[in-house]
Order: structure tokens, then sequence, then C-alpha cells
């Protein structure tokens, strides 16, 4: 941020503001009076008080108004696909996010905010579980940042923007922070074991992102993994959050394990 806008609120432009995530943020946001929000999905965005726009994020045209004069996108739209070998002219999602960041960066947007998925390494849960099993409780193998197994193409293309970020870093200077989600449902209540490990709260998932938008140390590429301090220091998630508690001072509030892991015995 240069420093005739250190004074100010930053400037962020959120797309999928609609989404479960989105709302959690910005209803966070809004009532601190944290940043100077621009907000933008497909779908209606209901109550909020900051600027809102309904749009699809691959017009370019559209996104390349709304990213003039922003410091940081906060990039949280996925675009959907049922079976992209039959549409293969249209942009998956993994296109799209390819496009905006380079739109965000010729518009002079210098961080990039990224929802991201733990499905990047989701093949790690399949191979600690029987195949005709469900979740049962025994910890897969401990997901870290530079870890790409994803079980899917969801978690590929998610993978793969983290792959473009790092170029964006690399070529142009710009800030990338990849935030790999566990499980999000809008609550703080788990609905199962395995969210015992991998849920993270709305409180907590605010914080998160907000740690990263306010993010300006010497790290410029990172990927950390986003649940709530999810120990009982016998029992861990296994998810690795160090990067956030280390790097950008994530301090989660919440511990499903120690306060809901009991109900699923």
């Amino acid at each position: 941020m240069s420093q005739n806008r250190a004074d100010q609120k930053l400037r962020v432009l959120m797309t999928g503001a609609a989404g479960t995530v989105g709302t959690a943020l910005w209803s966070a946001w809004e009532a601190e009076n944290r940043y100077q929000l621009t907000l933008v999905d497909l779908r209606e965005i209901e109550g909020a008080t900051s600027t809102c726009n309904q749009g699809d994020i691959r017009d370019c045209d559209q996104m390349e108004t709304l990213c003039q004069n922003q410091d940081v996108l906060v990039h949280l739209a996925y675009v959907r696909h049922q079976d992209f070998t039959r549409l293969p002219e249209e942009l998956t999602d993994i296109g799209t996010s390819m496009l905006l960041f380079e739109i965000a960066r010729q518009a002079g947007v210098r961080k990039i905010v990224y929802a991201s998925t733990n499905h990047v390494t989701g093949w790690n849960e399949r191979l600690a579980q029987p195949a005709d099993s469900s979740w049962m409780g025994i910890p897969p193998k401990f997901s870290t940042a530079e870890q790409f197994r994803p079980d899917g193409w969801y978690g590929a293309m998610k993978g793969m923007a983290e792959i473009a970020g790092r170029y964006l870093v690399d070529a142009h200077d710009l800030r990338f922070i990849s935030i790999r989600i566990g499980s999000f449902n809008g609550t703080s209540e788990p609905s199962g074991i395995r969210h015992c490990s991998t849920l993270l709260t709305p409180r907590d998932c605010a914080q998160l992102f907000a740690r990263a938008v306010d993010y300006h140390g010497a790290v410029k590429y990172l990927i950390t993994y986003g649940t709530s301090g999810n120990t009982d220091g016998y029992q861990l998630g296994f998810m690795d959050i160090h990067p956030a508690v280390e790097i950008l001072g994530y301090r989660p509030q919440d511990n499903l394990i120690k306060t809901h892991r009991h109900l699923f015995d």
C-alpha cells in the first residue's frame, strides 16, 4: 500500500460475496468498519451496506472496471461445472481465475487472497480410509502447504490457481496468500466427527482472512490451511495451520476437538 494511503482503509474487492464464506466475511468486516469493500456475485448480495455488484466474474469488461482502484482482491468465487468435456468452449474455474488474476494485476491490485480448499490434498484422506467406508476418525496423512494431491478436478483447479499465484509473485512482485479451507458451514457447530478437525468457524474465518488481507511482512507467497484451532494437545487436526499462526498472526478462538469431539463418541 502506498504511503499516501497509509492512514486510509484498504480497498478490497471480494468475488463470490453472496456465498456462505463471503457473507461471513463482509458481515464481520462491515461490523468492524474494517475495509472499503466492493462486493460482486452472480446472485444478489442481501443485507450488505458496502458497494454491491451483481455480475459474472467471467465478464472481463466488468471485472476490469471493478478492479480499478483496489488494493486487494479476495477471490472466493468458483465457476462450477458438470462435465467440462461437453462444453469445451466455456471457461473452467482455473481459466476464469487466471483471467481475473491478470486483470487485477493490470489494474494495479497488489495482493490476492485466494479461497482454496483442502481438496487440493484430498487424496490424503482417501488413502487413510477403506474404499467402502465413510469417515471413521482415522487420521489421514498430515496435509501441508507444499503438498498437491487432489481428489478431483475441483481440488486440481484450485491447486493450479495456487501455482498461477506463484507466477504472479515471481514475475510481477504481487503478494499471494492462499487459504485452503478445511470445512465451512456458516456455523460453529460440526456436523460430524470429521468437522471436529476440519471446521473453520465464522469468527475464525473472518479473523484469518483479515490477517491475510492486512499482512505486509516479508513473505510474499503463502499457502496455509484454514481451520479453527482444533486440538486438545493429544488429538490434532490433520491440516497444517502453522503458516497462518506463525506468519499471519492468526489466533483461532474456537476449538472443535475440545468443545464438540465428545458428542460423536
